[in-house]
């Protein structure tokens, strides 16, 4: 069986990060250490929070090998955005000049990773990367 072993320190950890978090995710995480720190099974855990035993289990293996500071992730910005432009709409995109948008305000006769970042966020109301547009490039 695995469980979260929490030293007496981390307990008195625990329970101030328990009074002071305002985060839903963090909150559930520090129940699930505390529960399976009193031995409550994985099994149980992931019934009682509606989760999957793998997440229970990797919260508690994260938990083991970094205590706290383990239980957070670095931060994700979840599913990728979804560009609404199809592969035809880049063409005619990329074939304009950039300086030909007004709302660019530039005189750029050639598109950057930059300007395109721009041009979704102000066109689109989309906002991506400089990464996922020459990612998206790559795929072209």
């Amino acid at each position: 069986m695995l469980y979260a072993e929490v030293s007496p320190q981390e307990h008195d950890r625990l329970r101030e990060e328990l009074k002071r978090a305002a985060d839903a995710k963090w909150y559930q995480w520090l129940k699930i250490i505390g529960l399976s720190s009193q031995r409550t099974s994985v099994p149980e855990l992931a019934t009682l929070f509606d989760l999957c035993p793998a997440t229970v289990r990797d919260d508690i293996t994260r938990y083991n090998a970094g205590g706290l500071d383990g239980l957070t992730r670095a931060s994700s910005a979840g599913a990728p955005v979804k560009i609404p432009l199809t592969k035809g709409d880049w063409e005619e995109l990329l074939h304009q000049s950039p300086s030909q948008f007004e709302r660019l305000h530039t005189g750029a006769r050639n598109w950057s990773q930059e300007l395109l970042q721009t041009y979704l966020r102000e066109d689109h109301q989309v906002s991506v990367t400089q990464q996922a547009i020459s990612a998206l490039n790559s795929l072209m």
